[in-house]
């Protein structure tokens, strides 16, 4: 009886196999988190500039109870000329609307931040070898290969005696179930050796900072401090709104503060759909080991019971290798679908647990990035607001265009990259079920003489049932394990011309990353040089 185990792409990342960690806290831990990052006064430390007192500002900051009194003036409409210095920031018109512009050049910086971390743990996470996919195909190829030149061997020499079975050559047929145990060996071997890598990736990357819990609280403390610059701006926006002067500046830094939310939003998304997406390819990959191990395992045990009904020279053995046959058959056909349902209900596991990272940005959409975008070029141009101004605002715009062209991108690749993961998923999950339904033919066929009483006797007619039966398993298993030689080639070679055709039109997810990071190196350099 030979033997053979499919290639599952497994291998090569999650476009080749969908294309396919635990909670950060309750909520009330993380509003608690994001309240203490957000919420309160800033003091004299936390302001960015500082600026002289004259006798006509106050610092409310350090005088309460003319704060209050101001925050009543406010209240009532009844707002006096004399510019006010509330909570360490002076309201002048100048100074204010320089304070305004820093402070969401600082936001612009975090959000560089963000998105940069997330580049990185999409980089670090769950790290795939230039070669794993070739690797791990040629031991599934040796493992075919030799599951393949066993089934030769027993087909020529069964066959030879259908009708004399008594002339079947013993050795030969011990070989030919020998030859297919080695292969199963060196491929559940491999798979192990796999899933250990996966575990060093993993442990590797938390050691550079970018496990998985590591990245949902580095994130959520990024949040945290984007969050309190964009009170500490709204803030300021609304003293801003307190003087009819400043009525056109108003209206941009408000419409612009949107927009500011609205990048904050997508990167979070961003981070999400990396972690998610790495999370997916983790548990699904791991789980696909596991699988592979436990086929191979129970199938070298079964050719090692088909020897022994040799060696033995008790038949009942072949009734032991058919059950373990047609649990590996079982395994090969079962492993891809438990191993992608396994993968998608651990997703939604850390779905939950970054809810209270994204639970408050969950409904922004590319779309209302776009159409705040659009609300504040609309008004930059509209003449209604200070020259000067509208240069501040048009050099900014373009960050914020730039930011949306790549949200833009990156969410039709990874809707491309969906589609194509459900064909290759399909793809693989029909090829299981054609080479594990063909195993768990062929443990029948062995079942059926090794634990009837009949054939467990000497004579002509146990013989030559046997015989027959094992000559037809073997000949049902030689297709399907020559179909899994091929579709394993095939998966590789695909995937090595689709990243060739990547390198060359520079869309590899490498290559994307590494101008993308180079974009933010420059964006950072040029809002430090636009700060005040």
């Amino acid at each position: 009886m030979a033997a053979s185990m499919p290639r599952t792409s497994v291998g090569t990342g999650i476009s080749q196999e969908e294309n396919d960690a635990s909670s950060v806290g309750s909520l009330s831990d993380i509003d608690h988190f994001t309240n203490a990052q957000t919420v309160g006064r800033a003091t004299a430390s936390d302001t960015t500039s500082h600026f002289r007192l004259d006798e006509n500002q106050v610092l409310a900051a350090e005088t309460p109870i003319l704060d209050a009194a101001s925050d009543g003036l406010m209240a009532q409409g009844d707002i006096p000329q004399t510019p006010i210095l509330r909570e360490g920031i002076s309201t002048s018109p100048s100074n204010l609307e320089t304070q305004i512009d820093n402070l969401s050049l600082q936001i612009l910086l975090k959000q560089v931040d963000l998105e940069r971390y997330s580049i990185h743990y999409n980089q670090e996470a769950v790290k795939q070898g230039r070669w794993k996919g070739w690797r791990y195909g040629f031991w599934n190829e040796v493992n075919s290969g030799l599951a393949l030149g066993g089934g030769i061997t027993s087909v020529a020499n069964r066959g030879k005696y259908l009708h004399k079975p008594g002339g079947v050559r013993r050795r030969t047929q011990e070989g030919a179930n020998i030859v297919p145990m080695v292969g199963s060996i060196i491929a559940a071997s491999a798979a192990g050796g796999e899933f250990g890598i996966n575990l060093m990736h993993e442990f590797q990357a938390h050691q550079r900072g970018y496990g998985s819990n590591q990245a949902k609280q580095k994130i959520l403390a990024l949040r945290g401090e984007i969050n309190g610059l964009l009170e500490k701006r709204d803030s300021l926006v609304r003293v801003e709104a307190s003087d009819p002067t400043l009525a056109g500046r108003f209206e941009i830094d408000q419409i612009e503060g949107r927009v500011l939310r609205d990048m904050r939003d997508q990167k979070l998304q961003q981070f999400e759909r990396f972690h998610l997406a790495k999370r997916r390819q983790y548990w699904f990959q791991q789980m696909q080991y596991l699988f592979d191990i436990a086929k191979n395992v129970t199938n070298a045990v079964g050719c090692e019971q088909a020897y022994q009904s040799l060696h033995k020279r008790h038949r009942y053995y072949n009734g032991n290798a058919g059950v373990l046959f047609v649990v590996s058959g079982g395994l090969t056909m079962v492993g891809p679908v438990a191993s992608r349902l396994f993968g998608k209900v651990m997703v939604e596991q850390q779905r939950r647990s970054l809810r209270g990272i994204t639970r408050t940005d969950e409904d922004a959409t590319l779309a209302q990035l776009k159409s705040d975008h659009a609300a504040l070029d609309q008004l930059t141009r509209s003449g209604k607001i200070p020259a000067e101004k509208v240069d501040v605002v048009l050099n900014r715009s373009a960050v914020y265009a730039n930011g949306e062209k790549q949200f833009e991108n990156e969410i039709r690749k990874s809707e491309s990259a969906n589609a194509r993961a459900k064909l290759v998923a399909t793809q693989n999950i029909g090829a299981a079920q054609y080479v594990g339904g063909s195993k768990v033919a062929s443990g029948i066929l062995f079942i059926l003489p090794g634990y009837d009483s009949r054939y467990n006797t000497k004579g002509f007619r146990s013989d030559r049932a046997t015989n027959n039966d094992l000559f037809a398993a073997a000949v049902v298993g030689l297709p399907a394990t020559t179909f899994s030689i091929i579709d394993t080639l095939r998966i590789n070679i695909q995937g090595e011309i689709a990243r060739q055709k990547q390198l060359k039109a520079g869309t590899h997810p490498s290559q994307l990353a590494k101008k993308r990071l180079q974009e933010l190196d420059e964006l950072e350099a040029s809002i430090k040089a636009d700060m005040r």
